[in-house]
């Protein structure tokens, strides 16, 4: 499925429930999420990555359509057109200490 229409199909179905916890709590489950998602990483569990990577899109636009964004669209303009040392600029390597565009 593509993720426009996936983002439209939630919205049909969750939108009212989104705005109604608003985007601080689906924050909080964005949050909830990325630490399950560590801990499956962590784990070398390729299920447990999957269905949490899964938990994330669903939750960032669940957030996306609070704010009438097309991730898709979002996506495309931030990501599309650059290349891997454009967007890993400034990223940091947490156990090295490093930036990554110095490695």
């Amino acid at each position: 499925m593509e993720l426009e229409r996936f983002q439209q199909e939630m919205a049909k179905r969750f939108a009212e429930f989104d705005r109604e916890s608003g985007p601080f709590f689906l924050m909080t489950v964005l949050t909830a999420e990325l630490g399950e998602l560590a801990e499956a990483v962590k784990n070398d569990d390729p299920t447990g990555v999957s269905e949490e990577l899964a938990d994330l899109i669903f939750t960032a636009v669940s957030i996306a359509n609070i704010y009438d964004l097309d991730i898709s669209n979002a996506l495309e303009e931030k990501y599309l057109n650059k290349t891997s040392k454009e967007i890993s600029k400034g990223w940091t390597e947490p156990y090295l200490g490093k930036r990554t565009d110095t490695l």
